[in-house]
């Protein structure tokens, strides 16, 4: 990330295996996919490799859900911010990662995400 407009302006939080997220892409539906931080204005996630030229930068994240039972449910339209991986034949990695903005969220799910993030910021 090289320039200030892609740099994060609120701090994320590290979280576990048990959170996910699904969402539409170009038509294709991901389910239980893996994120390893959060914040207020997006996420982290992890996607198959056979599956990263489809997560280009811009592109449009549909009816994001955040899978977890503590975290608000409302569709997020989100937009991929960058890509870590998965860009040439050579890389052997598994899984790409792909940083996520969050576009728009309902005001009510964004309370109750500010919410349960100030919790875990408290607690760490």
């Amino acid at each position: 990330m090289s320039s200030l407009a892609d740099r994060r302006d609120t701090r994320r939080i590290i979280v576990g295996p048990e959170f996910a997220i699904s969402f539409l892409l170009k038509g294709h539906a991901y389910q239980d996919v893996r994120i390893t931080n959060l914040s207020t204005g997006g996420t982290f996630a992890l996607v198959g490799i056979r599956d990263a030229r489809l997560f280009e930068r811009g592109a449009v994240l549909e009816n994001l859900v955040l899978l977890h039972p503590e975290l608000p449910k409302s569709p997020i339209i989100a937009a991929v911010s960058y890509v870590l991986g998965g860009r040439s034949e050579a890389d052997s990695m598994e899984f790409v990662g792909i940083g996520i903005q969050f576009l728009g969220i309902e005001d009510q799910a964004q309370a109750a995400l500010d919410v349960w993030l100030g919790a875990a910021q408290a607690s760490q």
